[in-house]
């Protein structure tokens, strides 16, 4: 009896530990938003276009011009992609406290999946590709030729779990998310709407390039919109919300359910 007569109290002094869980994760998300950016512009601008449909030579070359840029980079990249995997496991841990909890689990388990392919595609791309460019500038004139059809089947194998990254993690799991936002949470709606329309659009971008290859259409159109720019939007969201959800305790809620909630949902 106790023990039971423990639990609620336990439970108050366990809120405010929660939230600052949840501004952690929105710090997190935003430091990897930036991050984000700022090497891309870094890639874009010191290396080559990373939306670019370019031969392997001039791929390879493109890495051999600005080696260390390349390998810091995508180590960065690297982060940017777990930093922003704890915005969304917390955002996860909200919607788990309501009758979405299946949903978000399962989200929860595609952006880790997702984040685990990712990093995959950072080590191809960034480590593995300048230890073939750099084998294929110190091959001698004989033996050059050999490295570049290697060379082409590491970066159709990036292109690969970079897919599969983009499907789980950027995909899919915004769809999930956004379903449990939209069954009866107290987040704003919209953001919901942004998650599944966003998801949508990188799944069936997946799909494009999983059948066409790396074509202009699919990486100077689609996947600049539905892997970049809704993602970053959808991801400021998020912190946002954590932000505010990690605020004061007796913070009015930001959108209150269209049902009454039970007794177990009260703070939801």
């Amino acid at each position: 009896m106790t023990v039971l007569e423990n639990v609620p109290a336990t439970g108050r002094q366990a809120e405010p530990v929660r939230r600052s869980v949840y501004r952690l994760g929105a710090a997190a998300t935003l430091l990897g938003v930036v991050a984000g950016l700022v090497v891309t512009v870094v890639l874009e601008l010191g290396v080559q276009d990373p939306f670019g449909d370019v031969p392997t030579l001039t791929y390879l070359k493109g890495i051999l011009a600005a080696r260390n840029v390349w390998l810091v980079v995508h180590l960065v990249f690297a982060f940017v992609v777990l930093l922003k995997l704890v915005g969304l496991l917390s955002l996860g841990d909200i919607l788990e406290q309501g009758p979405a909890r299946p949903l978000a689990r399962a989200a929860g388990g595609l952006a880790i999946c997702g984040a685990a392919m990712f990093l995959i595609t950072m080590v191809h791309d960034g480590y593995l590709h300048e230890y073939l460019a750099t084998s294929w500038e110190q091959a001698n004139a004989a033996t050059r030729p050999e490295w570049v059809p290697i060379f082409a089947e590491g970066v159709r194998d990036t292109l690969g779990t970079e897919l599969g990254s983009l499907a789980a993690m950027t995909g899919l799991a915004p769809i999930g998310y956004g379903l449990a936002i939209l069954l009866g949470s107290r987040l704003p709606r919209w953001v919901g709407w942004l998650g599944v329309v966003g998801g949508i659009g990188a799944v069936f971008t997946t799909g494009y390039l999983w059948m066409t290859g790396n074509t202009d259409l699919g990486y100077a159109v689609l996947y600049p919109v539905f892997a970049t720019l809704l993602p970053l939007i959808w991801y400021v969201a998020i912190a946002v919300l954590l932000w505010r959800r990690g605020g004061a305790a007796g913070a009015s809620p930001v959108n209150p359910p269209r049902h009454a909630p039970a007794a177990g949902r009260a703070g939801y």
